[in-house]
């Protein structure tokens, strides 16, 4: 029956998420360049859409004198996107394992930078879920009138990022499979609409038609164009760049060579979104167009050029779509942060655990809840959270500039002086934008992301602070080694009459690493029977390495199995191996000696994955299995830690 439960619960499991990858097969789960633009490239893709509008909201504040500078502005976003590639491109070569500015901060600024930019591309990340869905629900409320109300609307919301969680959780092949044609066919589209106005333009000259007029008049200004209503219009227009971020990020997550995948990819995105801009606004400004809410102005050249014809709701359709897969990217790029701040210690370690489609599926999770509980809180309102939008990005964008500049000043390589001048020039002006981002938007919200920011910074240094306490409470001393070796040499010597199979009970010891609780461990099994054998479930390759290595270094006697676990099944795989060894026969009971770290506090329990618990858990219907617990409490340096005498007789 247990064993009927457990198939059933596997091919339920398998149906979901798809079945495991193995660890040796993980070049095979990655994705190439094809793959890599709707991946990583869906936000940004889905930016340059409505960036135009972001622009004429501000420059026709001047009257129609404002369509003589969208272009010029158009092309001075241009001009910091080839900056910004440029910038991403050598931090792609330089960090291989991804970061993107995270690293490049940590590494050239200092950590309080490092964590700065990792703080504020994970509030980017979380509000870049929560505002495109939203966008794309409340844009679907004309056709949908059941999602007007506002609990409608938020429950649809969060199906929806359930939904994006659920495929990303099958690994990005899986998405990017899902995502290709809706956002190949909207790339196509929307060259096919910018091709065909500019042809139009040319043969014809710009004339609005009656069928897309706004109803709206242009108010006529005597103040004239300012350069702070220029640079608004500039910071408006550069959220066509959220989501460059993500292919540095994500730099393991393509094919081999990644390297050169990623920058591929993120030459691609940069050339889309140039050429894209530049069509749109010159479109824009020679029909004379007035972006108006609910009629945009993707949507009045979409009726323009094509009519309400099979390109149009094709254009249309793709571009709500692809609002959704939006949120695509920061499940892509998030994961692989959280990842690489947890190797460093600043987050809980389970985010670097791969899951079984070799995706970091407690990045997936975590954001899944925190941009529903965004989503809960704001009542599914895109115009209230979008004055948070962008900021993170632009902090990240100038801490990556300004970061690589500093190195690059420092070092003096080869053709120095250019790189340093672009380095500049992308880490300044996106500082100049983030600037005007928070002065503007200060009080309809910005604030709340100066706030969050140092708080999330302050729990970054805590996790890394509490991590070093229990590293430096768990390492193993001299001391203490010497004091396991003469425990088994004392009762290796009074058990010297019995023989070993006379023994009849037999406990394993699962291991993750050597460290003071498992020599108390060990200790407490070695006391009751010679039997004692410590396992270690393989799921990282090098992990294993540096067990194995430091098991021979102190030579430790107790015997050390390792289980390989291909699928990264931790729990599973022991048990298979406790069920080999209970089908032997060779032993009347079999006891599986638990190592459990006690922290301080009862609520720092949530940096550890657990898995303690859930093998206790998994054992309870086990009914020749027993369980027991060795908890540690961490104790200070100057008391002995590891009681060595405490152990009964044999």
């Amino acid at each position: 029956m247990a064993n009927n439960n457990r198939l059933f619960s596997l091919k339920l499991r398998t149906l979901i998420f798809g079945h495991p990858l193995a660890t040796q097969n993980s070049e095979e789960s990655k994705v190439g360049v094809l793959g890599g633009v709707p991946v990583f490239g869906s936000d940004i893709i889905s930016s340059e859409g409505y960036a135009p509008d972001e622009i004429l909201y501000v420059l026709l504040l001047t009257g129609s004198l404002g369509y003589a500078y969208v272009l010029k502005v158009s092309l001075a976003i241009v001009l910091l996107v080839i900056s910004i590639f440029l910038v991403y491109r050598k931090a792609i070569q330089k960090y291989p394992e991804g970061g993107g500015s995270y690293t490049i901060a940590k590494a050239y600024l200092g950590e309080n930078y490092g964590l700065i930019a990792g703080a504020s591309l994970t509030l980017d990340y979380i509000l870049t879920v929560a505002v495109s869905v939203s966008s794309a629900i409340e844009n679907l409320t004309g056709i949908i009138p059941w999602l007007a109300p506002t609990e409608h609307k938020v429950v649809a919301d969060c199906l929806v990022i359930l939904f994006m969680a659920w495929v990303n959780l099958r690994g990005l092949k899986e998405s990017a499979r899902l995502f290709s044609v809706p956002v190949y066919l909207y790339i196509s589209t929307l060259a096919l609409l910018i091709g065909t106005g500019l042809v139009e333009i040319l043969a014809h000259g710009g004339i609005m038609p009656e069928a897309v007029a706004t109803g709206q008049h242009i108010a006529v200004s005597t103040s004239g164009m300012t350069f702070f209503i220029l640079a608004r219009a500039f910071a408006g227009g550069t959220t066509a760049l959220t989501g460059f971020e993500a292919v540095s990020n994500g730099v393991t997550a393509f094919k081999k060579p990644a390297q050169k995948g990623a920058i591929r990819t993120l030459l691609i995105l940069g050339i889309i979104v140039s050429l894209g801009l530049i069509g749109l606004t010159y479109l824009a400004g020679a029909y004379h167009l007035v972006p108006a809410e609910g009629n945009t102005v993707l949507n009045q050249l979409g009726l323009i050029v094509f009519g309400p014809t099979i390109p149009y709701f094709i254009l249309m359709g793709t571009a709500a779509a692809i609002l959704v897969i939006a949120s695509s990217t920061p499940y892509a790029g998030l994961p692989i942060l959280l990842s690489l701040m947890a190797r460093d210690g600043y987050a809980p370690r389970y985010f670097k655990n791969l899951g079984d489609r070799l995706v970091y599926s407690a990045g997936i999770w975590t954001l899944f809840i925190v941009s529903s509980v965004l989503i809960i809180v704001f009542h599914g309102d895109t115009h209230a959270m979008l004055p948070l939008y962008a900021i993170g990005v632009f902090i990240s964008f100038s801490l990556t500039g300004l970061g690589l500049a500093k190195h690059t000043l420092h070092e003096r390589g080869e053709k120095w002086k250019s790189d340093f001048v672009v380095f500049c020039f992308g880490g300044v002006v996106s500082f100049l934008v983030l600037l005007i981002f928070i002065i503007t938007k200060f009080t309809q919200g910005a604030w709340i992301i100066l706030v969050i920011m140092p708080l999330l910074v302050i729990m970054f240094r805590g996790i890394r602070s509490i991590y070093s306490s229990e590293i430096r409470d768990l390492e193993v001393t001299p001391e203490a080694i010497d004091a396991f070796h003469k425990h088994v040499t004392k009762i290796k010597r009074r058990r010297a009459h019995v023989e070993l199979t006379d023994y009849k009970n037999k406990i394993i010891v699962p291991v993750y690493d050597l460290n003071l609780i498992v020599l108390e461990t060990l200790t407490y099994a070695y006391a009751l029977t010679p039997q004692v054998t410590a396992v270690h479930v393989a799921s990282d390759p090098n992990r294993t390495a540096k067990l194995l290595k430091h098991w021979a270094e102190h030579h430790i006697e107790i015997p050390l199995e390792i289980v390989e676990s291909p699928y990264r099944a931790t729990v599973q795989d022991l048990l298979k191996y406790i069920d080999k060894v209970e089908k032997k026969g060779n032993f009347d009971t079999i006891t599986v000696a638990i190592a459990e770290y006690v922290p301080e506090k009862m609520w720092q329990n949530i940096l550890h994955n657990q898995t303690g618990q859930l093998m206790k858990l998994m054992l309870l219907f086990r009914k020749r299995i027993l369980v027991t617990s060795v908890p540690y409490h961490p104790v200070p340096r100057e008391v002995p830690v590891v009681n060595l005498e405490k152990t009964s007789k044999s």
